[in-house]
């Protein structure tokens, strides 16, 4: 081997060596290849969705004036495991820690990958006024898939706007963390 290899010649030999491997592999195989790396990578994921055992929970709460204070709660298992003993909690105070609506609700089981919603989990509150500040106060508590007991406490600040979103996401646990 001589040390004076043009680069010429370097390209020249690299592209007689993908032409070589290119005749020798048929196309079907490399999309055959790729079509059964995105299954296993799907595979992957929904693994972690579904099998590997974990409680997500979430509280999406909707807060509106409407001649008085509307309150539309959400929660969400997006967990693979159901969870147990949950009791949500929803408070209207004002700034000095008066309520002045409430909402409690309890639920022996949640299923996992379930959402519940409804009547039950509404606040309504008439005859005070849409001009002062209040807080929102959510609380929930839950056991988890290893009976393990959780207690998770949000205040939110109500000022002058008439709509507003909230999403409240405690942490997670995941079997092997």
């Amino acid at each position: 081997m001589t040390e004076d290899i043009s680069d010429e010649e370097i390209r020249e030999e690299i592209g007689l060596l993908v032409k070589e491997v290119a005749e020798k592999i048929p196309l079907l195989r490399v999309a055959l290849a790729g079509v059964i790396a995105c299954i296993l990578l799907g595979a992957l994921a929904s693994t972690w969705y579904w099998v590997i055992p974990r409680d997500d929970v979430e509280i999406e709460t909707i807060y509106m004036q409407r001649t008085g204070h509307i309150v539309l709660t959400e929660l969400i298992n997006d967990g693979s495991r159901a969870i147990t003993d949950v009791q949500l909690d929803v408070e209207l105070t004002t700034l000095d820690g008066e309520i002045i609506g409430n909402i409690s609700v309890a639920f022996e089981s949640v299923p996992s990958h379930t959402s519940i919603s409804g009547d039950e989990m509404e606040l309504i509150v008439r005859g005070h006024t849409v001009w002062a500040n209040y807080y929102l106060v959510i609380s929930i508590q839950w056991t988890d898939f290893n009976s393990d007991s959780h207690i998770k406490t949000y205040s939110h600040y109500i000022g002058d706007t008439a709509y507003e979103t909230f999403k409240d996401d405690p942490s997670s646990t995941t079997w092997f963390l």
